[in-house]
């Protein structure tokens, strides 16, 4: 096997800095192309030029180029695909950093992450403490488990919630367009012609030719609405859905809800506003002439990799495992949440059980929290992910902030003209509590000088 963990370095900032305090800022990669990382952590790079600090950004293994058995590493041995293992690779990677590079031998570490990364650079801290000195963990959602043993308990349901909310904030009659746009498919889905009906207001490229497929179609709409809450950020931006090029509106989520204020709608007017809602997003490059809609990707999908991190360790994953119920938010009942029917799948998608209370087992929950130093838990209102946050202060090191304007882990990306007044006020937080991690680790005698305890 390959020891091949992709990383890149920049000590721009390292390099020229005059001060003795001279530290490392350690991106914990998750579950994505590196890069990705590098062009949307822009606080980490304003503060590597404030702090004089050396910037890291380390690959997952399994993710982009960091391949372990070559291009095809998933199909041939997913059996290293871990957090265990990423994490060991991180201490690894920073390890050999300060062996290798001049001057860095005492410089302490601090890790950063958003969404999984937040977890990780989170339980790096709580796991492997004279590694890094502290950990700023955005959008984290180390509780997200349902576990008997996770206290106190995660209610996956409460997922959806914070989507509706998002939506009727958006536009008070949203919600209730939405779920009576699923009332309509689903009614429609159940005859031949209804599902044709479906075909031609929702610009589908096929006809869902039975009931799993219109239910596929329903998961693929609910999925819009979770990338516009996600990514409901105060300016354009591509990291939730779009590109470069094509970037999701600023408050996408009020762009989409939008095309669904009005009421009364009748079915046809109601499906093709749907359409154009989810269009905010499945066509933000608007030269889709029609949308594949399909609920879950097999062993050789994109998403592969990440869907196995689901089947083994049950990775956070809300659609299609987290239920919504139809009451309290705007989707339609998908009954309880089911581990024995996600086993199931698994083991006919990749021969893999999980181990279910692995993560609660392995790393609190969350409750692991309690018992932490030197972490930042922050987490936006309007990010659905914030119901398996930690939201409360554990202790004077162990802080959460919640940014009342902020969604996926906003406060990690560039400065913004049009950043709310509370993501400036969490970053200058972040600030603070990084300088008193860095003063206390300096102001320690030599004997202590090298550990991140």
């Amino acid at each position: 096997m390959q020891r091949l963990v992709r990383y890149y370095v920049c000590d721009e900032f390292w390099r020229h800095s005059i001060s003795s305090q001279r530290p490392i800022f350690f991106y914990t990669g998750n579950e994505g192309n590196v890069e990705i990382y590098i062009k949307f952590t822009g606080f980490m790079w304003e503060q590597a030029e404030y702090f004089g600090a050396l910037l890291v950004f380390a690959e997952h293994r399994y993710y982009g180029k960091s391949q372990p058995i070559g291009n095809d590493s998933l199909r041939v041995d997913p059996s290293f695909l871990s957090v265990e293992q990423a994490l060991a690779d991180y201490v690894a990677l920073l390890a050999a950093l300060k062996q290798t590079l001049p001057g860095a031998a005492d410089s302490p570490a601090i890790a950063f992450g958003g969404s999984y990364g937040g977890m990780l650079s989170a339980w790096l801290r709580m796991k492997y403490p004279w590694t890094v000195i502290g950990a700023l963990a955005a959008s984290a959602p180390i509780g997200a488990y349902v576990s008997a043993l996770n206290k106190p308990a995660f209610e996956p349901e409460r997922f959806w919630e914070v989507v509706t909310r998002d939506a009727e904030l958006a536009s008070a009659s949203c919600p209730e367009n939405v779920r009576e746009a699923f009332s309509v498919l689903f009614r429609l889905g159940e005859q031949e012609a209804g599902r044709e009906e479906l075909r031609k207001h929702l610009h589908l490229c096929a006809v869902p030719k039975d009931s799993a497929d219109v239910t596929d179609v329903a998961y693929w709409i609910q999925g819009a609405f979770d990338a516009f809450a996600m990514g409901n950020y105060p300016y354009e931006s591509s990291y939730i859905g779009g590109s470069a090029e094509n970037p999701l509106p600023a408050w996408p989520m009020r762009a989409a809800c939008g095309y669904l204020s009005k009421r009364g709608l009748a079915n046809d007017a109601l499906l093709q506003a749907t359409h154009k809602a989810v269009s905010v997003l499945y066509n933000a490059s608007r030269d889709a002439a029609c949308y594949n809609a399909s609920q879950l990707e097999g062993p050789a999908g994109p998403g592969a990799t990440w869907l196995f991190q689901w089947c083994t360790q049950r990775s956070a994953q809300e659609l299609p495992y987290f239920p919504a119920n139809g009451r309290t938010d705007m989707f339609w009942d998908q009954g309880p949440y089911n581990d024995t029917e996600h086993d199931e799948q698994c083991l006919q998608l990749f021969n893999v059980t999980a181990r279910r209370d692995w993560a609660v087992k392995e790393y609190g929950g969350f409750a692991g929290a309690d018992f932490a130093t030197n972490i930042i838990f922050s987490n936006g209102r309007l990010d659905p992910w914030i119901v398996g946050g930690i939201v409360h202060n554990i202790s004077d090191s162990v802080v959460a902030t919640v940014i009342d304007e902020g969604a996926h882990h906003l406060d990690l990306m560039d400065r913004n003209p049009d950043d709310p007044p509370s993501v400036v006020a969490a970053r200058r937080s972040h600030v603070q509590h990084m300088q008193r991690w860095l003063d206390e680790y300096y102001a320690r005698s030599p004997s202590t000088a090298g550990t991140g305890a």
